[in-house]
């Protein structure tokens, strides 16, 4: 079953506990990373050190890829590339469907850009409006502006480690792999997930947050960079870099 944006919204807005989380490229690349020696090289370059800005060890990059196999299998729904030129895109992009899909369970996917359209279209607007709490867990401290545009009152947030390729001024001493990690969960006891909207933006190694979120009530989104474009920063697309600006969608 495919579901549109607005099939997305709906199942936002029943309040309903749900986990929905995407994937791209960087997670198709690490539930590979253990093919053999030169898969696990590219995961290691191409995803890890961008995501964690160190070159973590065998075993923790075969943990990172596990929680992403359970955070798939127990996900409610799994966006995946539904590009119309997804043909004419890299290898990687081509292959996520074949290699996500066998990992989950469910069988409702949407498009791995849907965040966006609803970010465009006006939709994530529309549910966060007026909502009296919102968690979330990004790189961005964006709490004020979300106060300020959506009217809501109480925010809880974890601000982790940014991706090190795209920010430069990170002065937190913890790293988001496995310091933050570990504390998240912890962290979630104690946040009001039920019935509230919970938001995450945490690369390949948060995607399993959405799961979490949602076993404590959660209606969890994982929205990806939408969190950047909102603090103002362009971390994907073609115009994205170090500390790139782009002010178009910025709360």
């Amino acid at each position: 079953m495919t579901l549109t944006a607005t099939d997305i919204l709906n199942t936002l807005q029943t309040k309903r506990p749900v986990s929905i989380i995407r994937a791209g490229d960087g997670e198709k690349i690490v539930l590979e990373s253990n093919n053999d020696i030169p898969s696990y090289r590219l995961c290691i370059e191409s995803v890890m050190k961008r995501q964690v800005g160190y070159e973590p060890t065998m075993s923790e990059v075969e943990a990172i890829r596990q929680n992403l196999i359970t955070a798939y299998n127990g996900a409610d729904i799994v966006g995946i590339p539904m590009h119309e030129r997804l043909k004419d895109m890299n290898k990687h992009w081509r292959n996520v469907e074949e290699v996500v899909k066998p990992h989950c369970s469910t069988t409702k996917f949407t498009s791995t850009d849907v965040a966006y359209d609803m970010l465009y279209n006006g939709m994530l607007a529309e549910w966060l409006t007026g909502k009296k709490e919102v968690i979330y867990i990004s790189c961005r401290d964006i709490d004020e502006p979300l106060r300020r545009v959506f009217g809501i009152r109480t925010i809880h947030s974890y601000i982790i480690a940014p991706e090190m390729k795209f920010t430069s001024t990170y002065e937190g001493g913890l790293k988001h792999y496995p310091e933050q990690f570990n504390q998240i969960e912890w962290w979630l006891n104690n946040a009001p997930c039920d019935g509230t909207p919970c938001l995450v933006g945490a690369g390949v190694i948060g995607k399993i947050y959405c799961n979490w979120m949602r076993e404590r009530g959660g209606i969890a989104f994982d929205i990806g960079a939408v969190m950047d474009l909102w603090a103002g920063f362009s971390t994907r697309g073609p115009n994205r870099g170090l500390d790139v600006k782009d002010e178009k969608y910025k709360l």
